[in-house]
């Protein structure tokens, strides 16, 4: 599993940046009209059999120089070819305990400051955060790959949040569990324990997604949703728009790209015929004229 963390400084010239090597790509950016990684949200995609996960807006005790609060963001991604070994056992472990850390966090206080923010503001002091970013991406190797041995060291120490213990949560059947595709608020009945349950499954290999996301507030948000194979959940944080308590609903399945575009293909096939008798006939008509004419 590869490890990333990313955050600012505390000089306003240090901004966003990795402290340890960064992804291969941006990929939660397909999201960013459904949620901002600056608040507290969690993204997390299987496809391929590859897990990919994301936590953001974890805050941190630090402030930059003009007294913002600076937050961590969080990337880790699997490798499909690790799945069934004991490696990939350990991943989905860590995995899992940090999305049930995060939600109890994000449950028990409105930033989100809780076990994460502690963990994170431990592991780096503020002056190696400002000297890491100072560098480029380039240089400082070997601090940068010590950091992310430390920080992988230190997630997988982490001990997950039992169900029954979420706080500010209830272990109450979610009305819409079995339904591949729902929506819910994140304090609803049941949601985060049905949430870590379709998480744990995405976390297996099975292919799909599960997302805390804090700029929806209904099942109309979800329109704009990068398209995926899989089921479906979707928590919806409530901190800026939104009502974290909104009871569960199940999502209508995405219309298939097949059935959309096929009339249209037709209407296309049946077009370029008949662009090309008429450009025919026209040129005949032309030749007739000339001819009479002359």
């Amino acid at each position: 599993m590869q490890i990333h963390l990313r955050t600012r400084g505390v000089p306003r010239k240090l901004d966003y940046g990795f402290l340890t090597p960064a992804p291969a790509s941006r990929w939660w950016d397909a999201y960013s009209e459904l949620t901002a990684t600056e608040r507290p949200c969690l993204l997390a995609v299987t496809s391929n059999g590859r897990p990919r996960v994301l936590i953001s807006g974890v805050p941190s005790t630090r402030t930059d120089s003009v007294g913002t609060l600076i937050y961590y963001t969080l990337v880790l991604e699997g490798s499909p070819d690790a799945a069934g070994t004991e490696g990939a056992g350990q991943d989905r472990h860590t995995m899992l305990t940090l999305a049930s850390r995060w939600l109890d966090d994000v449950a028990g206080h409105p930033e989100g400051r809780g076990v994460l923010s502690e963990l994170l503001d431990g592991l780096c002091s503020s002056t190696e955060v400002d000297r890491l970013l100072a560098a480029r991406p380039s240089e400082l190797t070997a601090e940068r790959k010590e950091l992310t041995a430390r920080l992988a060291i230190a997630l997988a120490s982490l001990e997950p949040v039992p169900t029954a213990t979420l706080a500010h949560s209830t272990t109450a059947p979610s009305p819409v569990q079995p339904a591949e595709r729902w929506i819910a608020g994140r304090a609803a009945p049941g949601a985060g324990t049905a949430f870590l349950a379709r998480l744990s499954a995405l976390l297996s290999g099975e292919d799909g997604q599960a997302h805390l996301l804090n700029l929806v507030s209904s099942a109309e948000d979800i329109t704009g949703l990068p398209p995926g194979p899989g089921p479906l959940a979707v928590l919806i944080e409530g901190g800026m728009v939104g009502d974290p308590a909104t009871r569960a609903e199940a999502l209508p399945q995405p219309r298939s790209e097949v059935v959309v575009s096929a009339p249209k293909a037709r209407w296309r096939k049946a077009a370029v015929p008949a662009a090309l008798t008429a450009l025919i006939l026209l040129l005949l008509g032309l030749v007739l004229i000339t001819g009479r004419w002359t």
